[in-house]
């Protein structure tokens, strides 16, 4: 491999990690500001670490590693998960299967297993992951990319993108791996698309990549870049790709100066949209503090919460692929669309739901949703 890829590679790590300690600080507060203040709130993060779960059968409790959300795993509970029977693909060594996904309208999940030979040392190993992954269904829409494999596309074109692409990453993936035997990983990916970006309804899914990387190596300057040309056709069960987004519309809500737009349920994860009008001009770089001090009347991220009829409760999602926050649209200095994403699912939808939000000042906003019938 080249030198000149290899210290592409770098770069591209080393950008996925920058500031680790604000993107903790960012998913804990629940404030990840979207592209209209910039896509740098939306770099890839990229992680590996074990993750402690507990093995129930050739399942994880966790399945889908630690940044899938609780809104996921419980899909996966009630059995939204398609466990696959692909074959290993093997190269230099390294052999790799896809064990099981999950696709729904905002979170696409999908676990790798990989084998590795002898001569591999898999603790030196455990950053392994695809450099070039690209995932295209049955239409040739993009349902994932890698931000390299965007990048690929871009050059190969001489744009900015294709068109059909789907700028899943935008809204953020993580892969992160564990050592599940003496020569076995399970690689996670975890990804989340948006309410402007759905993930597209696909009846099948075309997964390639040529190269698999050995992150943590490449960070500490060796040339761990391994070749081939991994290739598999998955077929999505119906109830994925012919599933369905529950709407809800506002029933009523204490606070009239709130706009607030229809909420959506899917299988993984409940959405709701709220536009915020200021008066004064909005202060970019303390939108982007953690939390937001330019409007003392903001919403408190992190402190919301959804509330079934029948009395569960259900806490925003924390984790990577739960989208939620400020959104500033570049040509507009007066708007700022809130949005959240809460661990509820279809699974535990009842007709009226009640959300609470809290403002910075301490006042309690109810907003109580009725099921579109």
């Amino acid at each position: 491999m080249n030198e000149e890829l290899k210290e592409k590679l770098k770069l591209k790590i080393a950008i996925s990690q920058m500031k680790e300690e604000e993107k903790m600080a960012m998913n804990k507060e629940k404030n990840k500001i979207s592209k209209g203040i910039g896509l740098v709130a939306c770099l890839v993060i990229a992680t590996t670490g074990i993750v402690f779960a507990k093995d129930k059968g050739n399942f994880f409790i966790n399945l889908f590693g630690k940044n899938a959300s609780d809104g996921v795993q419980i899909a996966v509970d009630n059995g939204y998960v398609k466990k696959t029977e692909t074959k290993y693909i093997k190269a230099d060594g390294i052999e790799v299967t896809i064990d099981s996904f999950l696709i729904d309208d905002y979170n696409f999940d999908m676990n790798f297993k990989i084998n590795l030979d002898d001569k591999y040392d898999i603790k030196e190993m455990q950053g392994l992951q695809p450099f070039d992954l690209k995932v295209i269904d049955e239409n040739n829409e993009i349902v994932f990319l890698t931000s390299e494999a965007e990048t690929m596309i871009a050059e190969e074109n001489k744009t900015v993108g294709t068109q059909n692409f789907h700028p899943l990453f935008w809204g953020g993936y993580s892969m992160n791996g564990d050592i599940i035997s003496d020569n076995e990983i399970m690689l996670h990916l975890t990804a989340y698309g948006s309410e402007e970006h759905k993930i597209p309804k696909s009846k099948k899914l075309y997964v390639t990549f040529s190269k698999v990387i050995n992150k943590t190596a490449i960070q500490e300057g060796a040339n761990d870049i391994y070749a081939g040309n991994w290739k598999f056709e998955l077929d999505v069960p119906e109830k994925m790709y012919n599933r369905e987004t529950i709407i809800y519309r506002m029933k009523s809500c204490n606070d009239e100066k709130t706009e607030v737009s229809n909420a959506t349920l899917s299988n993984t994860a409940f959405k709701i949209f709220i536009s915020e009008t200021t008066t004064d001009k909005i202060d970019y770089e303390l939108l982007k503090a953690r939390p937001p001090k330019n409007a003392s009347d903001m919403i408190a991220l992190g402190k919301e919460y959804v509330e079934t009829s029948d009395g569960k409760r259900f806490e925003p999602s924390g984790k990577n692929d739960g989208d939620g926050g400020y959104t500033v649209p570049a040509e507009d200095d007066k708007i700022v669309n809130y949005s959240q994403t809460f661990n509820l699912t279809k699974f535990d939808a009842t007709d009226v739901l009640k959300v609470h939000i809290f403002t910075n000042k301490g006042e309690e906003i109810v907003i109580e949703y009725e099921r579109n019938k």
